[in-house]
């Protein structure tokens, strides 16, 4: 059984474009169908997945992924006519009756047959018979259910919002998911988090991770009152209750200016963001990041006491926020948790096909360490070599070849003891948002001024942004307090840094001393855990600071010659690609 599984709405982002006059740049993501993306799953295992914006280079879009649908395929070796199932991760048209007073945005934006005529333009034929619409949260739910190999399990999906819902839970039972509870899109905690997080100057369905990183430098306590008001939760029937003033929501397009005047009542003037922690500002984003992580908390614990599970699942682009999911894994009632890494709507491409391998028969083939998020392209030794030749031919760059060897990872070791910040580029690619140890930027934990020189120097971003890091699995629970879930192994849990340890991991210590921990073990990426294994040897610890490949406004590196490039434009010191030792060649001057 072969299953191409989509994301995305095609359409999305160039009908809010077209209809809007001036859209502020902050509020051009405020659309559904983001994030778009291709998987392939065969006869139960996931082949390949990849989101769209590798490969065209625009950050988070929504617009049909061609390239990724050509890549998958390419992977595994197969035509489009080989592929009996088409699973996409929306499922709108059952909906239609909603959206009687404007069939023309639900025909143009939402409908199926804007995936269809998609599909079509780029030269499938037939895929009427083999099209499946796939309800959103339902193809959430099975993107971590099934990777997470439990038997049974509470799995809850929360997000900006799904066809009419923002937050559902499901008991997951014996390859099924049965829908227990669901919220409308007025009760949307992720709504709220984005809403909140234009509010503080940020762009919308993009930076909802800084406002976490900010919420780190405030005290809740300014706007405690504010947000125990404005978000609820019942105990009785489980429910999380927003309480938006009327109208806030309307004119997602303009950035919901009535949200925004609300909040502006109620806190401060919306301010213009300069990249400096602000106090009014970041104590807003700590009173927001308490509420989120309180109502979470509550959520779970009714639905883990009326189920009686003691495993957790948990997908949809809130969970991608690494502090509440902390405080999911810590709720003594959990046993055991997975979150799926591609938690944004990439992740419905994986869980939409998954979905209809089991529904045609084809239950989920695990691999024995568990889930394996390298599932992008990988490029071969003569592929780099390639595109190292085509650059050298301009200058800038010395390389040599080594080998993937001991004397490979012994020189990068050696480059990271001694204060040097590399890229680290092997085997296939990441899928999701987070670099784990495939794609990445790496810097000695203990390193002078690590955090300022990478933020300024390196990615270009806000002087407040953390770093993770990645720490080998024997040296975790010396650096860190955790219960090591399945979370940790994909940088979707923060973790206690541990007192008597933070000086040795300076640069990686957030401002509420926390961090957000990659648990490195050798059946998980062989590589990594060698070159981890090396840098113990030199530094006494196997433990380095791991942020994404890419810069500022870039997505996650894909390809070798990319990857050269951003090398030459930034402040790294190294590039080490598949064996190769690259660097910048010294000027001349006369």
């Amino acid at each position: 059984m072969i299953v191409l599984g989509l994301s995305g709405l095609p359409y999305a982002q160039d009908h809010l474009l077209k209809n809007t006059t001036d859209p502020h740049p902050l509020d051009e993501r405020n659309v559904q169908g983001l994030d778009s993306a291709a998987c392939l799953v065969v006869d139960g295992r996931v082949i390949a997945a990849a989101a769209e914006e590798r490969f065209d280079g625009d950050k988070g879009t929504g617009r049909f992924p061609a390239n990724a649908v050509d890549y998958v395929l390419r992977e595994a070796g197969i035509d489009k006519d080989d592929v009996q199932a088409i699973a996409h991760g929306f499922n709108y048209d059952r909906h239609r009756r909603l959206f009687a007073g404007s069939q023309d945005y639900f025909d143009a934006v939402l409908s199926s047959a804007t995936m269809l005529e998609s599909l079509h333009d780029a030269g499938w034929g037939n895929v009427q018979e083999r099209f499946h619409a796939v309800d959103h949260h339902l193809a959430h739910a099975a993107s971590a259910y099934y990777p997470s190999g439990f038997a049974s399990a509470l799995c809850i999906v929360s997000d900006g919002m799904g066809e009419t819902e923002s937050l559902s839970v499901f008991r997951a039972r014996d390859g099924h998911l049965e829908k227990l509870h669901s919220q409308p899109i007025s009760q949307s905690l992720g709504l709220l988090y984005s809403i909140c997080t234009r509010f503080l100057g940020f762009a919308s369905n993009s930076d909802e991770y800084k406002v976490m990183g900010l919420a780190a430098y405030g005290d809740p306590v300014p706007f405690r009152e504010l947000f125990d008001t404005l978000v609820t939760f019942d105990d009785t029937d489980g429910a999380i209750q927003v309480n938006w003033p009327s109208g806030a929501l309307g004119n997602p397009e303009l950035g919901y200016p009535k949200a925004m005047q609300y909040l502006e009542s109620v806190a401060f003037p919306s301010p213009a963001q300069n990249g400096e922690v602000v106090t009014e500002q970041a104590d807003f984003a700590a009173a927001l990041q308490a509420r989120l992580t309180a109502v979470l908390t509550s959520l779970t614990n009714h639905w883990l006491r009326r189920t009686g599970e003691t495993s957790l699942c948990l997908a949809g682009g809130t969970f991608l926020n690494c502090k509440a999911n902390q405080a999911l894994c810590d709720l003594p009632a959990v046993e055991r948790a997975f979150v799926q890494p591609a938690s944004g709507d990439d992740g419905t491409a994986l869980g939409a096909a998954l979905h209809i391998t089991q529904e045609l028969g084809a239950p989920y083939v695990g691999r024995p360490e568990g889930f394996q998020p390298y599932t992008g392209p990988s490029y071969t030794t003569d592929e780099v070599r390639q595109a190292l030749q085509e650059r050298s031919e301009h200058g800038g760059i010395d390389w040599t070849y080594v080998g993937l060897g001991d004397d490979y990872y012994t020189a990068a070791a050696r480059d990271l003891a001694e204060d040097r910040i590399i890229s680290w580029f092997h085997g296939r690619m990441e899928f999701g948002p987070r670099a784990l140890g495939n794609r990445s930027i790496l810097g000695l934990p203990k390193g002078d001024r690590i955090k300022e020189r990478i933020n300024s120097l390196v990615k270009f971003r806000e002087p407040f942004r953390p770093f993770a890091p990645a720490v080998l699995d024997e040296d975790r629970d010396r650096l860190f307090e955790t219960r090591a879930f399945a979370p940790t192994r994909y940088m979707l849990c923060t973790a206690r840094v541990r007192e008597d340890q933070r000086a040795a991991v300076a640069g990686i210590v957030h401002a509420d001393g926390s961090a957000r921990i990659q648990d490195v073990r050798e059946e998980y990426n062989p590589g990594f855990w060698a070159l981890l294994k090396a840098v113990k040897r030199q530094t006494g610890t196997g433990c380095v600071v791991n942020t994404s490949f890419n810069v500022k406004g870039q997505p996650l590196i894909m390809d070798p010659r990319t990857a050269i490039d951003t090398f030459l434009r930034t402040s790294l010191d190294r590039l080490y690609i598949e064996g190769f030792i690259v660097q910048k060649a010294a000027t001349s001057t006369s």
